[in-house]
Protein backbone atom coordinates (compact mmCIF):
# COMPACT_ATOMS: atom_id res chain seq x y z
CA UNK A 1 0.00 0.00 0.00
CA UNK A 2 1.36 3.38 -1.28
CA UNK A 3 -0.22 5.58 0.39
CA UNK A 4 -2.19 4.23 3.65
CA UNK A 5 -3.80 7.96 4.82
CA UNK A 6 -5.27 7.95 0.69
CA UNK A 7 -6.33 4.15 0.86
CA UNK A 8 -8.36 4.45 4.27
CA UNK A 9 -9.91 7.97 2.89
CA UNK A 10 -10.59 6.17 -0.32
CA UNK A 11 -12.72 3.73 1.45
CA UNK A 12 -14.11 5.81 3.92
CA UNK A 13 -15.72 7.70 0.99
CA UNK A 14 -16.92 4.39 -0.81
CA UNK A 15 -18.57 3.48 2.52
CA UNK A 16 -20.24 6.69 3.36
CA UNK A 17 -21.30 7.05 -0.63
CA UNK A 18 -22.54 3.31 -0.69
CA UNK A 19 -20.40 2.06 -3.23
CA UNK A 20 -18.31 -1.05 -1.00
CA UNK A 21 -18.31 -4.69 -1.87
CA UNK A 22 -19.23 -6.74 0.74
CA UNK A 23 -15.65 -7.38 1.83
CA UNK A 24 -14.73 -3.41 2.05
CA UNK A 25 -18.09 -2.64 3.92
CA UNK A 26 -17.50 -5.64 6.28
CA UNK A 27 -13.85 -4.34 6.72
CA UNK A 28 -15.13 -0.85 7.42
CA UNK A 29 -17.99 -2.31 10.36
CA UNK A 30 -15.40 -4.59 12.18
CA UNK A 31 -12.49 -1.53 11.90
CA UNK A 32 -15.06 0.45 13.94
CA UNK A 33 -15.95 -2.48 16.36
CA UNK A 34 -12.24 -2.28 17.31
CA UNK A 35 -12.45 1.22 18.15
CA UNK A 36 -13.88 3.37 21.41
CA UNK A 37 -17.27 4.37 20.24
CA UNK A 38 -15.59 7.76 20.21
CA UNK A 39 -14.49 9.00 17.42
CA UNK A 40 -10.44 9.01 17.52
CA UNK A 41 -8.63 12.14 17.78
CA UNK A 42 -6.22 11.70 14.39
CA UNK A 43 -4.98 14.91 13.58
CA UNK A 44 -5.63 14.33 9.60
CA UNK A 45 -8.10 16.39 9.01
CA UNK A 46 -8.80 14.76 5.48
CA UNK A 47 -9.66 11.61 7.19
CA UNK A 48 -11.20 13.07 9.81
CA UNK A 49 -14.29 14.99 7.59
CA UNK A 50 -15.26 11.45 7.07
CA UNK A 51 -15.56 10.23 10.56
CA UNK A 52 -18.41 12.43 11.79
CA UNK A 53 -20.99 10.66 9.49
CA UNK A 54 -19.31 7.56 9.78
CA UNK A 55 -19.85 7.70 13.56
CA UNK A 56 -23.36 8.59 13.07
CA UNK A 57 -24.40 5.92 10.53
CA UNK A 58 -22.29 2.64 12.66
CA UNK A 59 -23.74 4.26 16.13
CA UNK A 60 -26.12 1.26 16.13
CA UNK A 61 -23.66 -1.80 14.68
CA UNK A 62 -23.20 -4.55 17.19
CA UNK A 63 -20.96 -7.50 16.90
CA UNK A 64 -23.44 -9.99 16.60
CA UNK A 65 -24.51 -7.62 13.16
CA UNK A 66 -21.15 -8.76 11.28
CA UNK A 67 -19.99 -11.75 9.54
CA UNK A 68 -16.74 -12.18 11.26
CA UNK A 69 -16.56 -14.97 8.31
CA UNK A 70 -16.14 -12.21 5.69
CA UNK A 71 -13.57 -10.41 8.38
CA UNK A 72 -11.30 -13.81 8.43
CA UNK A 73 -10.61 -14.04 4.85
CA UNK A 74 -10.26 -11.28 3.83
CA UNK A 75 -7.32 -9.88 1.72
CA UNK A 76 -3.91 -9.28 2.79
CA UNK A 77 -4.67 -5.55 1.96
CA UNK A 78 -7.41 -5.42 4.23
CA UNK A 79 -4.96 -6.02 7.22
CA UNK A 80 -2.80 -3.81 6.27
CA UNK A 81 -5.53 -1.34 6.39
CA UNK A 82 -6.28 -1.85 9.58
CA UNK A 83 -2.45 -1.48 10.45
CA UNK A 84 -1.84 1.54 8.94
CA UNK A 85 -4.73 3.09 10.16
CA UNK A 86 -3.51 2.06 13.78
CA UNK A 87 -0.39 3.44 12.86
CA UNK A 88 -2.04 6.67 12.07
CA UNK A 89 -4.32 6.73 15.28
CA UNK A 90 -1.17 5.97 17.43
CA UNK A 91 1.56 8.64 15.37
CA UNK A 92 -1.18 11.59 15.59
CA UNK A 93 -3.27 11.37 18.97
CA UNK A 94 -1.98 14.24 20.44
CA UNK A 95 0.79 13.97 22.88
CA UNK A 96 1.75 10.65 21.16
CA UNK A 97 5.48 11.65 21.32
CA UNK A 98 5.75 12.77 25.07
CA UNK A 99 3.22 10.48 26.87
CA UNK A 100 4.51 6.93 26.23
CA UNK A 101 3.90 5.18 29.71
CA UNK A 102 6.78 2.91 28.18
CA UNK A 103 10.35 2.35 27.15
CA UNK A 104 12.13 0.03 25.58
CA UNK A 105 15.49 -0.84 24.03
CA UNK A 106 14.75 -3.22 21.26
CA UNK A 107 11.68 -3.76 18.76
CA UNK A 108 10.10 -7.02 19.63
CA UNK A 109 8.57 -8.48 16.38
CA UNK A 110 5.93 -11.34 16.62
CA UNK A 111 5.99 -14.95 15.98
CA UNK A 112 6.20 -16.66 12.59
CA UNK A 113 6.57 -20.02 11.65
CA UNK A 114 8.77 -22.31 13.42
CA UNK A 115 8.75 -25.56 14.44
CA UNK A 116 10.73 -29.12 15.36
CA UNK A 117 9.84 -32.60 13.51
CA UNK A 118 11.05 -35.07 15.77
CA UNK A 119 10.45 -38.96 13.86
CA UNK A 120 10.45 -41.70 16.81
CA UNK A 121 14.02 -42.93 16.93
CA UNK A 122 15.94 -40.06 14.84
CA UNK A 123 17.47 -36.67 15.18
CA UNK A 124 15.31 -33.88 15.53
CA UNK A 125 14.78 -31.73 11.86
CA UNK A 126 14.17 -27.82 12.69
CA UNK A 127 11.40 -26.71 9.87
CA UNK A 128 12.28 -23.71 7.82
CA UNK A 129 10.95 -20.07 8.41
CA UNK A 130 10.24 -19.61 4.98
CA UNK A 131 8.00 -22.50 4.51
CA UNK A 132 3.76 -22.38 5.52
CA UNK A 133 3.75 -26.07 6.88
CA UNK A 134 4.27 -29.54 6.43
CA UNK A 135 2.63 -32.56 3.85
CA UNK A 136 2.75 -36.12 4.66
CA UNK A 137 1.67 -37.89 1.19
CA UNK A 138 2.49 -41.72 0.97
CA UNK A 139 5.76 -42.32 3.37
CA UNK A 140 7.24 -38.72 2.06
CA UNK A 141 7.35 -35.78 4.31
CA UNK A 142 7.67 -32.53 2.25
CA UNK A 143 7.18 -28.86 2.67
CA UNK A 144 4.17 -27.25 0.74
CA UNK A 145 6.16 -26.43 -2.07
CA UNK A 146 7.23 -30.05 -2.62
CA UNK A 147 10.51 -30.20 -1.49
CA UNK A 148 10.78 -33.41 0.41
CA UNK A 149 12.63 -33.45 4.04
CA UNK A 150 12.63 -37.32 4.98
CA UNK A 151 11.42 -40.16 2.43
CA UNK A 152 10.19 -43.57 4.71
CA UNK A 153 8.40 -46.89 3.71
CA UNK A 154 8.12 -47.79 7.71
CA UNK A 155 5.20 -46.33 9.84
CA UNK A 156 6.79 -44.10 12.70
CA UNK A 157 5.10 -41.91 15.23
CA UNK A 158 5.93 -38.33 14.30
CA UNK A 159 5.82 -35.38 16.59
CA UNK A 160 5.66 -31.34 15.25
CA UNK A 161 5.99 -28.84 17.77
CA UNK A 162 6.03 -25.01 17.86
CA UNK A 163 7.77 -23.15 20.37
CA UNK A 164 6.89 -19.57 21.89
CA UNK A 165 6.69 -17.40 19.17
CA UNK A 166 6.00 -20.00 16.50
CA UNK A 167 3.68 -21.76 14.56
CA UNK A 168 2.99 -24.27 11.78
CA UNK A 169 0.39 -26.03 9.52
CA UNK A 170 0.44 -29.53 8.48
CA UNK A 171 -1.43 -31.89 6.64
CA UNK A 172 -1.59 -35.45 7.07
CA UNK A 173 -1.72 -38.57 4.66
CA UNK A 174 -5.79 -38.36 4.61
CA UNK A 175 -6.04 -34.73 3.99
CA UNK A 176 -6.92 -33.68 7.53
CA UNK A 177 -5.29 -30.15 7.95
CA UNK A 178 -3.52 -29.06 11.38
CA UNK A 179 -3.11 -25.44 12.38
CA UNK A 180 -0.30 -24.95 15.05
CA UNK A 181 -0.02 -22.14 17.44
CA UNK A 182 2.45 -21.18 19.26
CA UNK A 183 3.96 -23.81 22.33
CA UNK A 184 1.74 -26.63 20.66
CA UNK A 185 1.95 -29.69 19.18
CA UNK A 186 0.58 -32.71 17.71
CA UNK A 187 1.52 -36.29 17.46
CA UNK A 188 0.38 -38.30 14.36
CA UNK A 189 1.42 -41.69 12.59
CA UNK A 190 2.57 -41.23 9.25
CA UNK A 191 0.11 -43.62 8.16
CA UNK A 192 -3.21 -44.31 10.04
CA UNK A 193 -4.78 -47.80 11.43
CA UNK A 194 -7.27 -48.95 9.07
CA UNK A 195 -10.29 -48.84 11.85
CA UNK A 196 -9.52 -45.25 12.81
CA UNK A 197 -7.42 -41.85 12.59
CA UNK A 198 -5.77 -40.72 15.99
CA UNK A 199 -4.05 -37.74 16.49
CA UNK A 200 -2.05 -36.40 20.36
CA UNK A 201 -2.29 -32.52 20.73
CA UNK A 202 -0.91 -30.11 23.35
CA UNK A 203 -1.63 -26.30 23.37
CA UNK A 204 -3.93 -24.35 21.22
CA UNK A 205 -4.74 -26.17 17.28
CA UNK A 206 -7.02 -25.89 15.25
CA UNK A 207 -8.16 -29.14 12.83
CA UNK A 208 -9.81 -29.25 9.39
CA UNK A 209 -10.70 -33.15 9.18
CA UNK A 210 -11.00 -35.13 6.56
CA UNK A 211 -14.52 -36.71 5.58
CA UNK A 212 -14.61 -40.67 6.04
CA UNK A 213 -17.23 -41.93 8.01
CA UNK A 214 -15.73 -45.42 8.01
CA UNK A 215 -12.60 -44.14 9.86
CA UNK A 216 -13.35 -42.23 12.63
CA UNK A 217 -11.18 -39.65 13.24
CA UNK A 218 -10.14 -39.33 17.10
CA UNK A 219 -8.13 -36.23 18.72
CA UNK A 220 -6.59 -37.10 22.48
CA UNK A 221 -5.42 -34.27 24.70
CA UNK A 222 -4.09 -35.08 28.46
CA UNK A 223 -7.66 -34.40 29.57
CA UNK A 224 -10.21 -35.39 26.86
CA UNK A 225 -11.22 -37.46 23.83
CA UNK A 226 -12.98 -35.91 20.55
CA UNK A 227 -14.57 -38.30 18.01
CA UNK A 228 -15.47 -37.00 14.62
CA UNK A 229 -16.59 -37.95 11.70
CA UNK A 230 -15.47 -34.90 9.16
CA UNK A 231 -15.54 -31.43 11.01
CA UNK A 232 -13.42 -27.85 11.80
CA UNK A 233 -12.68 -27.12 14.93
CA UNK A 234 -10.23 -25.63 17.69
CA UNK A 235 -8.53 -26.75 20.74
CA UNK A 236 -7.12 -24.71 23.61
CA UNK A 237 -5.38 -27.17 26.18
CA UNK A 238 -2.84 -24.45 27.50
CA UNK A 239 -4.75 -24.41 30.88
CA UNK A 240 -4.21 -20.50 31.58
CA UNK A 241 -7.01 -21.48 34.24
CA UNK A 242 -6.54 -25.42 34.00
CA UNK A 243 -9.75 -25.52 31.50
CA UNK A 244 -9.58 -27.40 28.37
CA UNK A 245 -11.70 -25.64 25.41
CA UNK A 246 -13.22 -27.31 22.39
CA UNK A 247 -15.06 -25.07 19.94
CA UNK A 248 -16.63 -26.37 16.88
CA UNK A 249 -17.41 -24.72 14.10
CA UNK A 250 -18.93 -27.09 11.17
CA UNK A 251 -20.01 -30.91 11.83
CA UNK A 252 -20.65 -32.85 14.88
CA UNK A 253 -18.49 -33.60 17.54
CA UNK A 254 -18.63 -35.71 20.86
CA UNK A 255 -16.23 -34.42 23.34
CA UNK A 256 -15.37 -37.21 26.10
CA UNK A 257 -13.49 -36.29 29.94
CA UNK A 258 -10.27 -38.50 30.06
CA UNK A 259 -11.85 -41.25 31.82
CA UNK A 260 -15.06 -41.36 29.15
CA UNK A 261 -17.54 -41.22 32.31
CA UNK A 262 -19.03 -37.00 31.00
CA UNK A 263 -19.52 -36.64 27.18
CA UNK A 264 -20.99 -34.15 25.13
CA UNK A 265 -21.98 -33.96 21.52
CA UNK A 266 -21.75 -30.74 20.15
CA UNK A 267 -23.07 -28.22 17.28
CA UNK A 268 -21.52 -25.62 15.17
CA UNK A 269 -21.17 -22.46 17.47
CA UNK A 270 -20.75 -24.48 20.69
CA UNK A 271 -18.15 -25.11 23.10
CA UNK A 272 -17.42 -27.31 25.18
CA UNK A 273 -15.34 -26.28 28.60
CA UNK A 274 -13.87 -29.23 30.38
CA UNK A 275 -12.80 -28.47 33.80
CA UNK A 276 -10.05 -30.13 36.33
CA UNK A 277 -12.59 -32.65 37.76
CA UNK A 278 -13.60 -33.75 34.12
CA UNK A 279 -16.83 -31.86 34.45
CA UNK A 280 -17.73 -30.79 31.05
CA UNK A 281 -19.84 -27.37 30.12
CA UNK A 282 -21.02 -25.92 26.83
CA UNK A 283 -21.81 -22.56 26.07
CA UNK A 284 -22.43 -20.58 23.04
CA UNK A 285 -19.85 -18.84 21.44
CA UNK A 286 -18.88 -17.10 17.97
CA UNK A 287 -16.05 -19.93 16.62
CA UNK A 288 -14.93 -18.18 14.21
CA UNK A 289 -13.61 -15.39 16.55
CA UNK A 290 -11.73 -18.05 18.88
CA UNK A 291 -9.76 -19.78 15.31
CA UNK A 292 -9.03 -16.41 14.02
CA UNK A 293 -5.57 -16.93 15.12
CA UNK A 294 -5.00 -19.16 12.30
CA UNK A 295 -5.89 -16.50 9.48
CA UNK A 296 -3.54 -13.81 11.03
CA UNK A 297 -5.90 -11.70 13.27
CA UNK A 298 -6.72 -12.06 17.21
CA UNK A 299 -11.24 -11.00 17.41
CA UNK A 300 -11.30 -10.13 20.28
CA UNK A 301 -14.82 -9.47 21.50
CA UNK A 302 -15.35 -8.33 25.31
CA UNK A 303 -12.57 -10.78 26.78
CA UNK A 304 -11.03 -10.15 29.83
CA UNK A 305 -7.61 -8.43 29.34
CA UNK A 306 -6.11 -10.99 31.50
CA UNK A 307 -7.12 -14.22 28.77
CA UNK A 308 -5.33 -11.68 25.63
CA UNK A 309 -2.00 -11.05 27.73
CA UNK A 310 -1.58 -14.74 27.93
CA UNK A 311 -1.75 -15.16 24.12
CA UNK A 312 0.61 -12.15 23.75
CA UNK A 313 3.32 -13.86 25.89
CA UNK A 314 3.61 -17.02 24.00
CA UNK A 315 3.04 -14.97 20.89
CA UNK A 316 5.51 -12.32 21.50
CA UNK A 317 8.00 -14.42 23.86
CA UNK A 318 7.40 -11.87 26.90
CA UNK A 319 6.78 -11.98 30.46
CA UNK A 320 4.25 -10.17 31.81
CA UNK A 321 4.46 -8.42 35.37
CA UNK A 322 0.93 -7.96 36.62
CA UNK A 323 -1.26 -5.92 38.82
CA UNK A 324 -5.18 -6.46 39.23
CA UNK A 325 -6.48 -6.64 35.71
CA UNK A 326 -9.15 -8.73 36.48
CA UNK A 327 -12.25 -6.77 35.62
CA UNK A 328 -11.20 -4.86 32.33
CA UNK A 329 -12.32 -6.21 29.19
CA UNK A 330 -11.23 -5.60 25.47
CA UNK A 331 -12.70 -5.44 22.27
CA UNK A 332 -10.70 -5.13 19.31
CA UNK A 333 -9.22 -6.41 15.86
CA UNK A 334 -5.54 -7.09 15.88
CA UNK A 335 -3.34 -8.17 13.22
CA UNK A 336 -1.19 -11.25 14.56
CA UNK A 337 1.92 -9.51 12.40
CA UNK A 338 1.36 -6.13 14.00
CA UNK A 339 5.12 -5.27 16.63
CA UNK A 340 4.75 -5.53 20.57
CA UNK A 341 4.59 -2.11 20.72
CA UNK A 342 1.78 -1.47 18.67
CA UNK A 343 -0.28 -3.79 20.17
CA UNK A 344 0.52 -2.54 23.00
CA UNK A 345 -0.06 0.94 22.39
CA UNK A 346 -3.64 0.08 20.91
CA UNK A 347 -4.39 -1.67 24.42
CA UNK A 348 -3.43 1.30 26.60
CA UNK A 349 -5.85 3.38 24.40
CA UNK A 350 -8.75 1.14 24.37
CA UNK A 351 -8.60 -0.13 28.45
CA UNK A 352 -6.25 2.72 29.77
CA UNK A 353 -3.97 -0.02 30.88
CA UNK A 354 -0.44 0.94 31.04
CA UNK A 355 2.59 -0.65 30.53
CA UNK A 356 6.18 -0.52 30.61
CA UNK A 357 8.64 -2.65 28.44
CA UNK A 358 11.82 -3.71 29.91
CA UNK A 359 13.68 -5.85 28.11
CA UNK A 360 11.03 -9.14 27.55
CA UNK A 361 9.46 -8.34 30.32
CA UNK A 362 6.56 -5.56 30.33
CA UNK A 363 4.92 -4.56 33.88
CA UNK A 364 1.58 -3.34 33.56
CA UNK A 365 -0.26 -0.82 35.52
Amino acid sequence: MSDPKSAIKDLLEKYLNNDCTDEEKAIVENWYLSLNKEIPKIEEKEVLKDLSDLHSRLSNITAKKINYVGIIKYSAAAVLFLVAFISIWILNKPGSSTNKTYTQSIEIEPGNNKATLVLDGESPIELSGNQNGLMNKGGIISYEDGTIIKVGQKVQMATLKTPVAGQYKLELLDGTKVWLNAQSSVQYPTQFDKKYREIYITGEVFLEVAKNPKQPFIVRTKSQRIEVLGTSFNIDSHADDGNVYVSLNEGRLKVSSADDINNVVLNPGQQAIIEKNDNITVNEINADEISSWKDGLYIINDEPLDHYLNKIERWYDIEFERSNINQIKLSAIIPRNAKLSEVLESIEVKTGVKFKIEGRRVRVN
